[in-house]
């Protein structure tokens, strides 16, 4: 079994500094972000995923990161993806040691610029949901991901072509948005696919 210390001193070299973060998103995109939390207490380190509620409007059903769009009253992307994972899963900011940033990208569908922030949570968390975006949330180990068969498929929608990561892991299948996250992590981890 992998034990936690050396993927976890993997991720504090891997982030970008919080400071680091672009001041505005560009024009035409909606500022948003997303908290990739991982229990650093295990085995394997857990990264916590979500599946989002079949009533949504904008990607329904799909597994995602707790996140969202900015609020006036948020001081910058960490404070949004914080904000989020309290109102989706109750997670409190201070049980939370923000590690840095990933790389933000826009999102075709729902024409955002998505800021990836992630961190340690500090201790044990009851999650529970929002009863309204999220249908439930999940683990699964970074350790597993690193090993996980990985796809990319070219695809059209919306008029618009790209390439989408697929990734298999614990009986689930993580792609589009969330797949292209998971993909920079998992590079930058050191995973070559």
């Amino acid at each position: 079994m992998t034990t936690a210390r050396p993927i976890i001193d993997r991720l504090r070299q891997a982030v970008r500094d919080p400071s680091d973060a672009a001041e505005r998103a560009p024009d035409g995109l909606r500022p948003a972000s997303v908290l990739l939390l991982c229990d650093p207490t295990r085995a394997g380190v857990p990264l916590l995923f979500v599946l989002r509620s079949e009533e949504l409007r904008q990607h329904p059903g799909q597994i995602a990161f707790p996140g969202g769009g900015a609020e006036t009253l948020d001081a910058d992307v960490v404070a949004t993806a914080l904000r989020e994972a309290r109102e989706e899963l109750g997670i409190q900011p201070d049980s939370v040691e923000v590690l840095g940033l990933l790389t933000p990208f826009s999102t075709v569908v729902s024409g955002r610029w998505l800021t990836p922030v992630v961190g340690l949570q500090r201790g044990r968390i009851d999650l529970r949901t929002d009863d309204f975006e999220i249908a439930e949330w999940f683990h699964v180990d970074i350790a597993d991901l690193m090993m996980a068969p990985h796809t990319v498929r070219d695809i059209e929608r919306n008029g618009m072509r790209g390439s989408v990561h697929y990734y298999e892991a614990s009986g689930r299948v993580i792609w589009g948005v969330t797949g292209a996250i998971v993909h920079e992590l998992l590079e930058r981890l050191g995973r070559t696919d």
